[in-house]
């Protein structure tokens, strides 16, 4: 078999190409020109030029290719409403109307856990639940639904189209789209830099290890049913215990200290308005403000997905980072 990917300079994607290329599975990769390609030529890789919106440039690229993953979207970056859609939406809709033209075997639309929206405080939501787009607060949940409907269609038309839920994800990666997890925990942490819990602390967030995010869309490919959806998410954990966790693998104290939420935002508007943006990543307020919890029952018994608790990834990241000097964000 041969996989087609988009995004994969992602931090997902990142993950996914040097899996396959273990495997000894032919990888053919989607980048646009200004694409950082370092650390991603391993056996079995090509690149191919393009992106998403550029309808035959993916057609030509996912030719001869029996499994396609799709990962390519806007994700934090500072672009106009038009572009959101652009991307997220109509490059989906390229990717798969070229899927259904060449007859693929599985095709994977790589979504994202905010498309499911906030949970209530005590309630754990799964695949079932019914989406509420009224309270969607970012064009990035907008757009990746957007995209999802339309993956839904093509189901219909009888593509063979999974959809996966990644969780809030970390991990060892040297994506630069926007600062994850691990950037503002791990690495902060062992870095020496001051640390804090933000928000209130109490609110939960579902996590996934990259490896384990990778491992379930394999899995999605070889197990997935066309049409359903998979949440790729384990440990539903509050920032204090994310932070328990962090301290204990690196072997120092916990934060105790607590910044509110009212601060962090008053903070945020004074950085747009004397230097034009904001110091946080664009997710940032909806992950330290709601509640993200979610069960991946679903993946674990009709997939098979395994995925490691956080203290194990967290300390696999660790061992990662050291071996690859990145430990201290150098």
């Amino acid at each position: 078999m041969t996989m087609f990917i988009t995004g994969g300079t992602s931090s997902i994607g990142r993950v996914l190409v040097r899996e396959l290329s273990a495997k000894g599975v032919p990888t053919r990769v989607m980048v646009r020109k200004n694409s950082n390609r370092s650390l991603l030529e391993f056996p079995g890789v090509t690149f191919v030029d393009g992106d998403v919106t550029d309808t035959e440039a993916v057609l030509k690229g996912m030719e001869g290719c029996q499994f396609v993953t799709h990962l390519a979207a806007i994700v934090g970056h500072n672009v106009s409403e038009a572009e959101w859609w652009r991307v997220n939406r109509d490059g989906s809709r390229n990717v798969l109307q070229a899927a259904h033209n060449l007859h693929v075997d599985s095709l994977v639309q790589v979504s994202s856990l905010s498309v499911l929206g906030f949970t209530q405080p005590g309630e754990t939501a799964d695949e079932t639940r019914p989406i509420d787009t009224s309270k969607y607060v970012n064009l990035y949940q907008k757009t990746k639904h957007a995209a999802d409907e339309i993956a839904q269609d093509y189901a219909a038309k009888g593509l063979a189209v999974k959809v996966v839920y990644p969780a809030f994800g970390y991990g060892c990666s040297q994506a630069t789209s926007h600062p994850s997890l691990q950037d503002q925990t791990l690495l902060r942490m062992a870095a020496g830099k001051p640390v804090a819990i933000m928000g209130s602390g109490k609110n939960r967030l579902c996590l996934s290890y990259y490896k384990d995010t990778v491992a379930g869309i394999l899995l999605a490919h070889e197990k997935g049913k066309a049409g359903e959806g998979y949440i790729l998410g384990n440990d539903n954990l509050t920032f204090k215990e994310i932070w328990d966790v962090v301290a204990d693998v690196l072997g120092k104290e916990p934060p105790r200290r607590r910044i509110p939420l009212s601060v962090l935002k008053l903070i945020s508007s004074a950085s747009r308005v004397f230097t034009g943006k904001s110091i946080f990543p664009s997710d940032f307020f909806e992950m330290i403000g709601f509640d993200w919890c979610f069960s991946n029952r679903k993946a674990k018994e009709l997939l098979g997905w395994q995925p490691q608790s956080f203290h194990q990834g967290l300390r696999e990241t660790w061992k990662e980072y050291k071996e690859q000097g990145w430990s201290t964000g150098d």
